[in-house]
């Protein structure tokens, strides 16, 4: 394309100086030589630097996949190696608790209450990360269940409605009367869900309100999940989907959760993303194929 200008140039000076006759085409012969001769330099240069460029390019996002995937092996090797020594841990823990080495004074079976939780919030840090990079990494390849999205959504309001309670927070479904076939893996689908929900309880205060709402958008389940949290910042509503991203201020939870969500929702080939204004409920929006009929 570089070349396709000077062309047109020489072009353009050829026809303005014929009619002046062969004494004007020698006068201008040197300027037509000079440009013939940059206009080859400059596609050969810039052939070079354009290659090289893309060479360039390519080199360093081959580098970028390369250093991530060393990244993601080295933290799979790393949760895979603390797993076994956090399960001896429990173990003893659990014997401690049980008076297997003795009866404990009120005092020591406060300090080995403390000790399981921490034990606990490490292993399901654990277990997220290992899940989160099988599921990254498709290690993991979900299974070919069919059933209906409503019921896998009941089932998660269900187990959710016990957390909900306890911050007494309003949890309220629409789920519709059409079904919604679908076809993958259940148990993914089933744990996105619950994440999808306790991640909405999480963040909104008491006495606020959750909804979940299912329904047919042409060939796509649309699930939308709304809570009254926090609106979350523009700069944040891709954000939240990566790994270890909470929002300011919270503490609590690994910031996995979401990440493991959109990683299940996108090996179903669906599509998960947040909305949130300063008038309206924070919304989340998963889409998944449905199951042709």
């Amino acid at each position: 394309m570089t070349g396709v200008i000077p062309v047109l140039a020489l072009l353009y000076i050829l026809r303005v100086n014929m009619a002046f006759g062969v004494k004007a085409l020698a006068e201008i012969g040197p300027v037509l030589f000079f440009a013939g001769l940059i206009m080859t330099l400059g596609s050969v240069i810039g052939y070079k630097i354009v290659r090289r460029i893309i060479a360039r390019a390519f080199a360093y996002a081959a580098q970028a996949k390369r250093a991530d995937e060393l990244k993601s092996s080295f933290a799979l090797s790393l949760a895979h190696d603390l797993k076994s020594p956090l399960l001896v841990i429990k173990a003893n823990i659990s014997n401690l608790k049980a008076g297997f080495l003795g009866a404990l004074t009120p005092k020591q079976e406060e300090t080995v209450n403390v000790c399981k939780d921490v034990a606990d919030r490490m292993n399901t840090l654990i277990m997220g990360l290992i899940d989160t990079y099988k599921i990254e990494a498709r290690m993991a390849e979900p299974a070919k269940d069919s059933f209906d999205l409503r019921d896998a959504l009941k089932e998660q309001v269900r187990e959710c409605a016990a957390i909900a309670g306890s911050k007494k927070i309003s949890l309220s479904e629409d789920l519709g009367f059409q079904a919604l076939p679908f076809e993958g893996d259940r148990a993914m689908i089933l744990r996105a869900l619950h994440n999808l929900l306790s991640n909405a309880i999480k963040y909104t205060p008491s006495g606020g309100k959750v909804s979940i709402k299912a329904s047919c958008a042409d060939s796509f389940g649309l699930i939308e999940c709304r809570n009254t949290g926090p609106m979350i910042p523009t700069s944040k509503l891709e954000k939240i989907f990566d790994k270890f991203e909470r929002l300011e201020g919270t503490e609590e939870g690994q910031g996995l959760g979401l990440a493991i969500t959109k990683d299940i929702v996108e090996i179903h080939q669906g599509r998960i993303w947040a909305t949130s204004g300063a008038w309206e409920p924070n919304c989340f929006i998963i889409l998944l194929p449905l199951k042709e009929k």
